[in-house]
């Protein structure tokens, strides 16, 4: 119990990137209120490659919208117009979720870069307006990046805003369950899910969706257990409890859209460490909700099985 305790904490700590997870910009849960589709659909971020290297998956972060196919891919800049033009490697494709989190692809085939040389991140979106790959405005240590947009046959604007994105190296990650059962709130069955891959020294994101929401200025409603599997499950009146709870959050979820509903993400970086190998990092959301019996909701449970 104590070794899975320092471990959490030591994700809380950590964030130096190391092992899958090469280069991540403004890498935070905060996102500016606004959203990208028509005649936005293709959005591409620009970033500067240091090293000659091999990047396998990315991430964007989005939701906020029933979902759809997406897909992320790596292009060349054109140095004569300033454009995205040749595609390196093959795209990758994942359906978006609902709740605003970390989300993204592993590559098809995986994109070699040269040094100290420019490429875009390509992002194309399905659907109408999900939530923009954008941090909070004024947040301080924004990085800011050149953006182009598209609405699929030209490009045909540019801004400069605190793009989000992560970018990662072929690793062998672990693997996740779900398991348990959940119990209803005012929207129905509230839900739980990882984005991300399981691998040392790299995030993996945790998402509630389907659950009650609140005022902003409310007191956190949702609980995050975290800790040890419980298969079984452990019966209490009020609940049926699948994680140990060795570590607990509480959160606030936020107001959703396109299905009405409160949501959450929240970001681990597992340590760099030969100790955390093998170790079933499990999750479990509780929420606060008048509507639900007991006045609680809660998810089934999820395992990440780290690698």
């Amino acid at each position: 119990m104590r070794h899975l305790h320092a471990l959490v904490l030591a994700a809380l700590c950590t964030s130096v990137p190391a092992q899958q997870l090469v280069y991540s910009q403004n890498d935070n849960t905060t996102y500016n209120n606004s959203a990208v589709g028509w005649p936005s659909s293709v959005i591409a971020f620009r970033f500067t490659s240091t090293t000659t290297q091999v990047l396998d998956a990315a991430q964007v972060f989005t939701g906020n919208q029933t979902p759809a196919p997406h897909s992320v891919e790596i292009r060349t800049l054109n140095t004569t117009t300033g454009l995205p033009d040749q595609l390196v490697g093959q795209p990758g494709t994942w359906t978006s979720v609902h709740a605003r989190s970390w989300q993204g692809a592993q590559f098809a085939q995986p994109a070699v870069l040269n040094a100290n040389t420019d490429y875009f991140l390509v992002w194309r979106v399905q659907g109408m307006f999900p939530q923009h790959s954008v941090s909070a405005d004024n947040l301080p240590g924004n990085v800011l990046t050149e953006v182009r947009y598209s609405d699929g046959n030209t490009w045909h604007a540019m801004a400069t805003v605190a793009a989000k994105f992560r970018l990662f190296a072929p690793y062998a990650a672990g693997s996740t369950n779900v398991y348990g059962t959940s119990k209803p709130g005012i929207y129905g069955n509230p839900t739980i899910g990882i984005s991300g891959w399981p691998a040392i020294g790299s995030p993996i994101d945790v998402w509630l969706d389907n659950a009650a929401r609140v005022a902003s200025s409310a007191p956190p409603n949702a609980l995050l257990l975290v800790g040890w599997p419980i298969p079984s499950g452990l019966q209490v009146p009020f609940a049926d409890i699948y994680v140990t709870g060795d570590v607990i959050f509480l959160l606030q979820t936020r107001l959703h859209t396109s299905p009405t509903a409160g949501a959450v993400s929240y970001s681990f970086f597992v340590p760099n460490t030969p100790a955390a190998i093998s170790l079933p990092l499990s999750f479990q959301w509780g929420v606060l909700d008048p509507a639900a019996a007991d006045g609680l909701s809660h998810t089934s449970a999820v395992t990440a099985v780290l690698q």
